[in-house]
C-alpha cells in the first residue's frame, strides 16, 4: 500500500481530531481535558495529552486505520497494526537519511502512556485504548508467533517503507493480559 505521511497526518489532525478528543474523554475516567500536541508527527509518540482531575498528564498516541480496512479482517474482528519497523533496513529506499528504525510498537524511547486505535465508522464503531508498555511487551513476547500467523504488510510512505503485523484485537488484548500473568520474580 502507498500512503503519504502528510495525508495520514492531515487525516489524524483534521477529520479525526475532535472525535479522538471526545473518545479519550469518554474512555479515560477522571479526564477533565484533552489537548492535541503540535508536534506534527514527532517521534515521541504523543498526539494528545489528557489531564486527569488531580492534574496528572497521560500521553496518548493515536493510530487511525484508513477507511476500508475491514475488508481484510477475518470474521469481522478489527485488526490492530503492530508496527515492527518504522523504516525497513534494505528497503526500497536505501539513502543514508532512512536507516533501519524499530517500529513504534517496539520503540523503548517512546514517552507514550496509552495508544488509542480508531477506525472509520464504516468499518467499526469499536476503539481500543491500550497501555503502551503492556502492548510493547505483548508484541515482543509474541513477535515470532504473530509474524508467522497474521498478515504482515509493508507500507510505502513518501521516501521510506515500514512494516506492520495486523493482529486481531482479541489476540492483542489477551496478549496484554498475559503480560501481567506471566511474570516471574527473580
Amino acid at each position: 500500500m502507498i500512503y503519504t505521511f502528510q495525508d495520514m497526518l492531515e487525516m489524524s489532525l483534521g477529520t479525526r481530531k475532535e472525535s479522538d478528543i471526545e473518545t479519550i474523554k469518554d474512555l479515560l475516567y477522571g479526564c477533565v481535558s484533552v489537548v492535541a500536541t503540535d508536534n506534527n508527527g514527532n517521534d515521541e509518540g504523543i498526539d494528545f495529552i489528557a489531564t486527569l482531575r488531580p492534574g496528572t498528564e497521560v500521553f496518548i498516541d493515536v493510530k487511525t486505520r484508513a477507511e476500508g480496512c475491514s475488508k481484510y479482517w477475518k470474521n469481522g474482528e478489527p485488526e490492530l497494526a503492530i508496527e515492527t519497523w518504522s523504516v525497513i533496513k534494505g528497503g526500497r529506499y536505501k539513502t543514508p537519511k532512512y536507516r533501519a528504525k524499530p517500529g513504534w510498537t517496539y520503540d523503548e524511547s517512546k514517552k507514550t502512556d496509552m495508544v488509542l486505535y480508531t477506525f472509520a465508522e464504516t468499518d467499526t464503531d469499536k476503539v481500543y485504548l491500550l497501555p503502551f508498555q503492556s502492548l510493547r511487551l505483548a508484541a515482543i513476547n509474541n513477535y515470532h508467533n504473530w509474524i508467522a500467523t497474521h498478515k504482515v504488510d509493508i507500507q510505502t510512505s513518501d521516501n521510506w517503507q515500514s512494516q506492520a503485523i495486523f493482529v486481531p484485537s482479541k489476540v492483542v488484548v489477551q496478549a496484554i493480559l498475559d503480560t501481567f500473568e506471566n511474570v516471574t520474580v527473580k
